[in-house]
């Protein structure tokens, strides 16, 4: 007859969560901080940017809303015209006020042995995509008030296509210019 062996239960060990859920949520947390910062949506940095600049600079173009004008499409066009010119030579000052000041920083930081080329540049890129979403927003609410306008004259609003079209391509090349700008001096 063969004996039985009893084997011992084990006690299950109960283990504590709260450390795994601590560690989930501090990863969590600190992945979507690196994400925001690759990614360049960094809060921090835009009110960092917004009190080293001002306010006003990434909002405010001095831009006077043109007034009604006549009835005809030569009328409306020169009455949105200079608006448009107007905001497009404020925002390249503000950008190459931008480069600027990005090159006299980089230089500065270079000559203390503190640059770090990294964070230098993604807080002048962030910048950057700060003064841009502002212009496209005025730009924008510039093109569909003369879309009205065009409208209520009964026009077609095939030359605010145009305007948009000429738009983006100065806004590209003048990324690019200004890219390879810092290109040949880094």
């Amino acid at each position: 007859m063969r004996k039985k062996v009893y084997r011992r239960r084990r006690k299950k060990v109960r283990r504590k969560k709260w450390p795994y859920i601590l560690v989930t949520v501090v990863l969590v947390i600190a992945g979507g901080l690196a994400l925001s910062v690759i990614l360049g949506f960094n809060p921090l940095l835009e009110s960092r940017l917004r009190a080293q600049f001002g306010e006003d600079f990434f909002s405010e173009f001095g831009i006077t809303r043109p007034v009604e004008a006549g009835g005809d499409l030569e009328s409306i066009l020169n009455n949105y015209e200079p608006v448009f010119v107007s905001l497009q030579d404020e925002a390249i000052s503000r950008l190459d006020d931008l480069l600027e000041q990005g090159l006299e920083e980089y230089r500065r930081e270079e000559r203390r042995g503190t640059l770090d080329q990294f964070s230098l540049s993604n807080k002048y890129i962030q910048a950057g995509r700060m003064l841009e979403k502002n212009v496209d927003e005025l730009f924008y609410d510039l093109l569909d008030n003369m879309k009205s306008d065009l409208l209520a004259n009964g026009y077609s609003t095939d030359i605010a296509g145009d305007i948009e079209e000429r738009y983006v391509s100065a806004k590209e090349a003048k990324k690019k210019e200004l890219f390879d700008r810092l290109r040949n001096y880094i």
